[in-house]
């Protein structure tokens, strides 16, 4: 059943240490490449809308770092379909989840139609997913993969659970696209009503002051540019994007119910 949640401060200081301090001995390192989110903020996330034994939903999970992150913290989790690039990547991060004696489970299907949905002890208490974008990718697309992604579960969430969507500030041609109002639209036509929206830092605060990380990897643009050359600042945060499934709402857990 949905956690009876405290309504958490508006901004999150999770950006204390760097992705990689946060990646090192927890997950793999090709883990990095993906920066929907970090798994401090996911834990965050997690232990602050469920509690441990429910279950949370990733239903675009990358590299598999939410579903990690849920079975370190005692939760059963859930994906659907990773992209085949990652797939290797989420197992690894899951068998190091294992090593670390998680008591939480995970089971990936293999569609949305998957039997082994109804095998689950209940309906979904949290669908936590990154957006995920490229400077190259089409913003229109993004926004129709999410709503495709969110719609494919909706209907395993308990009545008043939680659907939280993280996503990176993004530039594009100079500009600052508006992410999170394209998603609640996104999130709008699949029938999810918005809860929260929060902030969480991915740079440290010294003093008074965040301060951006620099960036050190192989490849990438100079900083403070985007792929057009155009200057941008460099990320310190990214926002949570909080919505509820409608209390008055069913579930069924598609493939056979619950």
């Amino acid at each position: 059943m949905p956690k009876n949640v405290v309504r958490p401060a508006s901004v999150w200081a999770t950006g204390s240490r760097s992705p990689r301090q946060q990646i090192v001995g927890r997950h793999i390192g090709a883990t990095r490449s993906d920066n929907a989110l970090t798994p401090t903020i996911a834990r965050w996330v997690i232990q602050t809308y469920t509690d441990p034994g429910e279950i949370v939903c990733d239903p675009n999970p990358g590299p598999g770092l939410v579903v990690a992150e849920a079975v370190r913290a005692g939760r059963h989790a859930l994906a659907l379909p990773t992209q085949p690039r990652w797939e290797s990547t989420l197992e690894a991060n899951l068998d190091l989840a294992r090593l670390a004696g998680s008591t939480g489970h995970a089971t990936l299907l293999d569609s949305i139609d998957d039997p082994r949905a109804t095998d689950l002890p209940g309906a979904v208490d949290l669908v936590l997913t990154g957006l995920r974008h490229t400077p190259t990718s089409d913003p229109s697309r993004v926004l129709v993969d999410l709503y495709e992604d969110l719609d494919a579960v909706a209907d395993w969430v308990w009545p008043g659970g939680h659907i939280v969507i993280t996503c990176r500030p993004w530039h594009r041609r100079g500009r600052l696209v508006d992410l999170p109002g394209q998603i609640h639209e996104a999130v709008d036509a699949v029938g999810l009503v918005p809860a929260d929206h929060c902030i969480a830092l991915i740079a440290p605060m010294h003093g008074q002051q965040l301060r951006p990380r620099r960036s050190t990897r192989m490849g990438d643009r100079p900083e403070g540019t985007d792929l057009h050359g155009c200057r941008t600042t460099l990320p310190t945060h990214l926002d949570v994007l909080v919505f509820q499934l409608p209390p008055a709402a069913g579930h069924e857990m598609k493939g056979g119910g619950q």
